[in-house]
């Protein structure tokens, strides 16, 4: 009986430790998320997509995940939700997972709401490298997101 008591308390102790361990690091988890949002404050995205052209205030059109080698332009096109006066955002093309171009930052000069951002690659030699991209938004420096596409 002494030792069933034994393994009860030996139990309880790693239930506590385990329980307090969880609700550590998930307090770390929810502290490095409120760094991130006071970071990206100031900006709310939906959907990010890639696209061939852009049409009426920046809307994708031609959405796609493949692209021609010899495509004149790859458009990044991100709904916006809201920037806030202020915020400077950017893209950074990456190919093979290694990034190869920054676009120019544009700073919000006014608090934009329910409207399109657009970041693109020109293909200035009319044969673009065939192989995985990617391109990654940037707000205030920040990551805020990625989206992968291929060049055939």
């Amino acid at each position: 009986m002494k030792r069933w008591r034994s393994v009860q308390v030996t139990l309880l102790v790693m239930l506590t430790f385990a329980l307090v361990g969880c609700g550590l690091l998930g307090g770390a988890q929810r502290e490095r998320q409120n760094e991130n949002a006071a970071v990206t404050e100031g900006i709310s995205l939906g959907q990010v997509v890639t696209a061939e052209g852009v049409g009426e205030k920046n809307a994708p059109v031609e959405v796609t995940d493949t692209f021609n080698a010899s495509q004149d332009f790859i458009y990044v096109v991100a709904e916006a939700d809201h920037i806030a006066e202020g915020t400077t955002l950017f893209a950074r093309w990456s190919r093979g997972g290694e990034p190869f171009e920054d676009s120019s930052e544009i700073k919000a000069d006014r608090d934009y709401d329910n409207t399109y951002i657009e970041f693109h690659l020109e293909n200035l030699e009319n044969s673009m490298e065939t192989g995985d991209y990617s391109v990654q938004i940037f707000a205030n420096g920040n990551p805020v997101e990625t989206v992968n596409f291929q060049v055939e």
